[in-house]
């Protein structure tokens, strides 16, 4: 299995959807699992900032269940969880804090380790490999995810990246040129 780097929370999305059922325990605790990983914010920290209630609405059930979902995947180390409560007002609660947990980073290389000696394949070779790769339907029918977002490289990710700034900063120009504050 080779470990990517986490980029989005597509990938996160994509990885929990391919666990089998017997991982989390019950189906809800998976869906509850999916739920905050489509919500985590990578400029956050991979952190959500979500409602027991704004939960059970999006997956179905009750807050009992996705508190008992929550207490399962803390324990297994997928997320951890930071209830919050008002500083004055006692039964008032805020939006928990759900930030990914050590078990889903681990699935993951962190930017800060060594990356693997480059492939002596050739890119011919890669998109044969590509075109017969099985596809799973179980990922599709759980998860709501870009695949072609999820199976960037480090190096088509900064590419991507570089060509939406340069996108904006002309189309910033030519509005700037419009109202008449820049030159084109």
């Amino acid at each position: 299995m080779s470990v990517t780097i986490l980029q989005h929370s597509d990938q996160l999305v994509a990885t929990i959807a391919k666990q089998p059922v017997s991982t989390f325990g019950t189906h809800y605790t998976k869906e509850v699992a999916l739920f905050i990983a489509r919500h985590l914010n990578k400029a956050q920290g991979w952190a959500a900032s979500l409602y027991l209630r704004t939960i059970a609405e999006g997956i179905g059930c009750t807050t009992r269940t996705v508190r008992n979902s929550l207490r399962r995947l803390e324990a297994i180390s997928f997320f951890k969880t930071e209830f919050r409560k008002h500083a004055q007002i006692a039964n008032w609660n805020l939006a928990s804090v759900y930030r990914i947990g050590s078990a889903l980073l681990a699935l993951f290389r962190t930017p800060s380790t060594k990356r693997p000696a480059k492939s002596l394949t050739s890119s011919k070779q890669k998109q044969s490999n590509k075109d017969h790769a099985p596809v799973s339907s179980s990922v599709d029918k759980f998860a709501m995810f870009d695949r072609k977002r999820v199976n960037r490289t480090p190096e088509e990710w900064e590419a991507s990246q570089k060509a939406s700034q340069e996108h904006n900063r002309s189309a910033l120009e030519k509005l700037k040129a419009l109202f008449g504050r820049g030159q084109p």
